[in-house]
């Protein structure tokens, strides 16, 4: 990766400079033209890269209680339905339960065994 972005910018020098300039020392002008040049093109990838985590962070889970059919769900919530978590993969609507189709639904945590107890109060597996 540095070897390329290393060619990328001799490529932008070579295409920038003559070939007189090229083998004159380098000036403080022109070094702090590059300095200037490869922080902006830094700074333009990080705003992009900024915008994609916010829009990630805005489709995250939510978590919105216990499934109830009567409801539709969103991209991203979760639900708990029969002791177990589940998350909306896109728009499911009214009466899709979990576990029901596969292209609304996925597990993210299953039931475990439900706890007997004991006469004594001890609990038992």
């Amino acid at each position: 990766m540095i070897a390329a972005r290393a060619a990328e910018i001799r490529t932008g020098l070579d295409t920038n400079f003559s070939e007189e300039q090229l083998r004159r020392p380098l000036s403080r002008r022109i070094a702090h033209m590059l300095i200037a040049t490869a922080t902006a093109a830094t700074a333009a990838k990080l705003e992009g890269l900024a915008d994609r985590v916010e829009a990630l962070e805005k489709g995250g889970i939510r978590y919105v209680g216990t499934y109830q059919r009567a409801s539709s769900y969103a991209k991203g919530d979760a639900v708990t339905h029969s002791g177990s978590l589940w998350i909306a993969l896109k728009a499911v609507p009214e009466g899709a339960a979990p576990g029901s189709d596969p292209v609304y639904w996925q597990m993210a945590a299953k039931a475990g065994k439900p706890v007997k107890r004991t006469a004594a109060g001890s609990i038992s597996t």
